[in-house]
């Protein structure tokens, strides 16, 4: 029984042995597959930054030319200061651009003068005509104040481009310029007179009323224009951390076409042509 058993357990050897290498030729290896590389998120605002500055017109960019009389004041009130913001993109290591909205320096002036009898109007007189009191309103003038004065202001939208040229020990030198557009309004009145009425008393007499007060409001003239505009500057920036620099630096800027008023010895000349030079202290955020 035994031998029986071991022959055909050979027999079934020798049966399945082509099955086997068949199976064993069919059979591929397993296949591996590197693994993906991490996945990196994109800056979204790689290369762009946010700037603002303030600045200080040296260089007055409006001249008066100041002479008056003992009886004539002459005031100015002038604000020689400058501000900006706007968006930038750097280019590379060295070449940026940007888009900045400004506000350009004011300045409002006038004289005034007292004019004996300067405005014309009239009162109420008591008078007496037939024997009968009446009251009867009669030409009459007073003094009063004349007032010359006149305003310039502008806003402006320059696009700009710089070149940095590298740092030295933290600092960083630029020198740049841009071209834009400046919106220039100017506006004068001369011969305003102030005439004030005044009641009359209790009897009815008295008082004093302007004949035409619209007509001492004097002679207006005004001009709101769009100018071609361009600058060229320098200076430093300094990064005080990873996303944030500071800059001090020189602008010239001029509208060669820009109109404005100047107080010319007594007299308001429209001139043409405004241009002035600015020192500037800014800041530039970097948005990555």
């Amino acid at each position: 029984m035994t031998s029986k058993s071991r022959i055909a357990l050979a027999l079934a050897a020798i049966v399945l042995m082509p099955a086997t290498q068949a199976v064993s030729a069919d059979y591929d290896p397993p296949i591996y597959v590197d693994q993906a590389p991490d996945y990196q998120p994109v800056e979204v605002g790689s290369g762009w930054y946010l700037r603002g500055d303030i600045g200080y017109a040296f260089s007055h960019p409006f001249e008066h030319q100041i002479s008056t009389s003992g009886s004539t004041s002459f005031t100015n009130d002038s604000s020689l200061f400058t501000g900006s913001i706007g968006m930038g993109y750097h280019l590379n290591d060295f070449l940026r651009v940007e888009l900045n909205g400004g506000i350009l320096p004011t300045n409002k002036f006038g004289d005034h003068a007292l004019v004996p009898d300067g405005c014309a109007g009239h009162t109420n007189n008591l008078v007496i005509v037939g024997g009968t009191a009446i009251i009867q309103s009669v030409a009459d003038t007073e003094d009063c104040e004349a007032t010359n004065r006149a305003t310039n202001k502008g806003y402006s939208v320059m696009a700009n481009g710089y070149v940095d040229l590298g740092t030295y020990v933290g600092l960083t030198p630029y020198i740049g310029g841009g071209v834009g557009i400046a919106y220039n309004k100017y506006f004068k009145t001369q011969g305003e007179r102030e005439c004030v009425d005044r009641p009359t008393d209790s009897a009815g007499t008295g008082g004093f009323v302007c004949d035409d007060p619209a007509g001492y409001k004097g002679s207006e003239d005004s001009e709101a224009k769009f100018n071609l505009a361009y600058s060229i500057g320098a200076g430093l920036s300094y990064q005080v951390s990873k996303n944030l620099s500071v800059d001090l630096g020189y602008e010239y800027f001029s509208i060669p076409s820009g109109k404005y008023v100047a107080y010319d010895n007594g007299a308001f000349n429209v001139h043409k042509g405004i241009d002035y030079q600015t020192v500037k202290l800014g800041l530039r955020y970097d948005l990555w």
